[in-house]
């Protein structure tokens, strides 16, 4: 399995391993930008809420079959092998405690059957490919930020209750359960890279400095009890920014997580080294290494430009997204999703866009028939000058 060794990640022989990867949302998490292009309102609904809003439209029962459509349609074994013969050997795998989990009791978690099994498809894909897999908590109980996108809060008061409210104890057992149950179901998976226990954290005003620390510690606690070998994959405070109280978590096995993109960071709309520096610090602080889970949704020259300043420094990376809808041809992705126009309509109302308007059930069926074609990598454009800048190649 992989795991940290001082300052590196390496594998089961100790020889380094440099972690090449693609982030594969909106595969078993919905986010309204890279399934509805740019829009204020696919920027701020939750993934829960396109789910409801289809249901709305088709029926539950209509709108669960065709979410395990998508999920067939979206990524395959054959992508995985692909992803490999590209270059890559790694993905991580954005998950959604709301979808994956029907019920957390005082020991136990019930998983949803048609939820994990992709997680198992892609554990077993890439074991077969060469790719490692990590499995990235990216919306936890309750929304560890206020980001409807990046945490699925109700875009109505983007509350993050991980943290906040009556609920925030309870939200933060079923996290540290949830974790205990994922490693319990993973302990023996080689191909699973790490655990991502935490996407883009981001404590509330007010907040006490160490309450992140004391949460990974329990989350820490929970993955050992049931698996004492996977990496721990730990993202500051702040998005996946500030790790000033998170020096000191006593686990041996831990690679530090950072995200950086220049929208969100003005510092890094020309990255270098002075950019940089703060994460190496890190790293020669803690004696662990760092990874860059997301960057991307910029051009293929600020990519490119990234990319060479991490891997002279043993920094492995992760490019969000691999597959979307165009956005732009100033931000380009590896597979970009030539979403039919019967789709737009659709996508519209899901993602709550200004005026759009609730379609007819059948206008609904025609687009999502379309939308299972256009999803298929086979069906999308693939942007091999961008592809071959990443891997290396």
């Amino acid at each position: 399995m992989l795991h940290a060794a001082s300052d590196a990640v390496v594998d089961a022989h100790g020889d380094r391993v440099l972690l090449r990867c693609v982030n594969l949302s909106p595969w078993l998490v919905p986010e309204g930008y890279l399934m509805a292009g740019g829009s204020l309102a696919a920027l701020t609904t939750s993934p829960s809420q396109i789910k409801e809003r289809l249901a709305a439209v088709v029926g539950p029962e209509r709108a669960a079959a065709f979410w395990r459509q998508w999920i067939d349609a979206f990524v395959s074994e054959a992508d995985f092998r692909q992803l490999r013969a590209a270059g890559f050997n790694c993905v991580r795998l954005p998950l959604d405690a709301n979808f994956i989990a029907s019920r957390t009791d005082d020991d136990h978690v019930a998983f949803v059957p048609d939820m994990m099994r992709p997680v198992d498809d892609a554990v077993a894909w890439g074991a077969a490919a060469g790719i490692y897999v990590v499995l990235d908590l990216h919306d936890a109980p309750g929304g560890q930020n206020s980001l409807s996108t990046a945490s699925d809060v109700p875009s109505r008061d983007h509350t993050p209750r991980l943290w906040q409210g009556a609920g925030a104890a309870d939200n933060q057992r079923k996290t540290a359960l949830l974790w205990r149950a994922l490693a319990a179901r993973y302990a023996n998976a080689r191909s699973v890279g790490g655990y991502d226990l935490l996407n883009e954290p981001a404590l509330p005003r007010g907040a006490p400095d160490d309450e992140l620390a004391h949460f990974y510690q329990a989350m820490i606690a929970a993955v050992r009890s049931a698996d004492p070998d996977h990496m721990i994959v730990i993202e500051g405070n702040n998005y996946a920014h500030d790790f000033s109280t998170l020096q000191t978590l006593r686990d041996g096995n831990i690679l530090y997580e950072f995200h950086e993109y220049a929208l969100a960071n003005r510092r890094w709309r020309r990255p270098g080294e002075a950019q940089l520096e703060p994460f190496l610090q890190l790293r020669r602080a803690t004696g662990r290494p760092l990874w860059l889970g997301e960057f991307g949704e910029n051009t293929a020259a600020w990519q490119a430009r990234v990319v060479g300043l991490l891997e002279p420094h043993d920094i492995g990376w992760a490019i969000w997204p691999w597959k979307r809808v165009a956005l732009s041809a100033e931000n380009p992705v590896i597979e970009t999703i030539e979403a039919p126009s019967s789709w737009r309509e659709l996508a519209d109302y899901l993602v709550g866009r200004w005026l759009a308007r609730k379609p007819s059930s059948a206008t609904a069926e025609r687009a999502m028939e379309d939308m299972l074609v256009a999803v298929r990598t086979a069906n999308c454009r693939t942007d091999q000058s961008l592809e071959s800048i990443l891997a290396g190649k």
